[in-house]
């Protein structure tokens, strides 16, 4: 039997994703923020990101986005680092624990690393235990807490995964 990760796809997103991005951050992301289809415009919008979309035969299952941000200065051996962050993830419940997820962190730091990012960092809903455990096993470690960061009063934890070989 073939392996099901094999058919999914990463590509980048085009201007034809809007809806679908719209409507899956609006679900995923209810529990987050009052008005989740205005957050994920946001963020959609927001300078120096980029978007890939997750299919499985050819039917969108996910999406991440990566925000990128050069630093204003030197840093160690470093000249001006460019800094990645993963401002949202998210697979259609359908379709989660079959790799979609994995598929999407590993491409995310792929983007990040072709960027010359050092680093790739995230926040997640500390309730949401499936993506922690998802983000630990792509080698994120959390590096603090934020007390009532999210709609709700859910507390967010901070992870963080340096890309440095």
């Amino acid at each position: 039997m073939p392996d099901p990760r094999a058919r999914i796809t990463i590509r980048p997103s085009s201007p034809g994703d809007e809806e679908f991005l719209g409507e899956l951050g609006g679900l995923v992301f209810a529990a987050y923020a009052y008005d989740p289809r205005r957050a994920m415009r946001s963020i959609l919008a927001e300078r120096g990101s980029e978007t890939l979309v997750a299919e499985v035969d050819s039917l969108r299952v996910g999406f991440v986005v990566i925000q990128y941000e050069q630093l204003a200065r030197d840093f160690g051996p470093w000249v001006r680092p460019t800094a990645a962050r993963i401002n949202a993830i998210a697979v259609w419940p359908h379709a989660q624990g079959r790799g979609v997820g994995r598929r999407l962190l590993e491409s995310a730091e792929e983007a990040a690393r072709a960027r010359s990012s050092q680093s790739l960092s995230l926040a997640t809903g500390e309730n949401n235990t499936r993506a922690r455990r998802l983000f630990g096993r792509g080698g994120f470690v959390q590096f603090a807490r934020l007390e009532h960061y999210y709609a709700g009063g859910q507390a967010a934890v901070l992870m963080h995964r340096t890309l440095i070989d």
